[in-house]
């Protein structure tokens, strides 16, 4: 009785152990930040970046303080803009190139690729 008994005890300490490292995993998984999704930076002034890689920009929407300086860095193998027509146009941004926008107001900035109008992205200004 006393085999089966610490047998069973290892199995059950065995599938607790194991449960504990996957929430680990899934919790480190859900605190860090995704490749696609949106980024905070809400700090005032300063730097962020937007990459611009496969006919996209990473992140999709990047969140800002007023008078914060978004460099577009080209890791794509072809030319693109970051335009939001009346507002910003950074010009074409050769493959490896960069550009950069000061946004000062708070405010939208949905912006497209004039070449490849099909790439969206967006900052907000708050």
């Amino acid at each position: 009785m006393r085999a089966i008994l610490g047998l069973r005890w290892r199995r059950g300490a065995g599938v607790a152990v194991a449960a504990l490292a996957l929430t680990a995993a899934l919790l480190a998984i859900s605190l860090a930040p995704a490749a696609g999704r949106d980024q905070t930076q809400p700090r005032r002034g300063g730097t962020a970046r937007v990459a611009i890689k496969d006919f996209a920009y990473r992140p999709p929407t990047l969140r800002v303080g007023p008078g914060t300086r978004v460099v577009f860095v080209n890791r794509d193998s072809a030319p693109h803009t970051a335009t939001k027509r009346g507002s910003f146009d950074t010009g074409r941004i050769r493959r490896g190139g960069k550009a950069a926008v000061r946004f000062k107001r708070r405010g939208v900035y949905k912006y497209i690729c004039t070449i490849h109008p099909f790439m969206h992205g967006k900052i907000v200004v708050r």
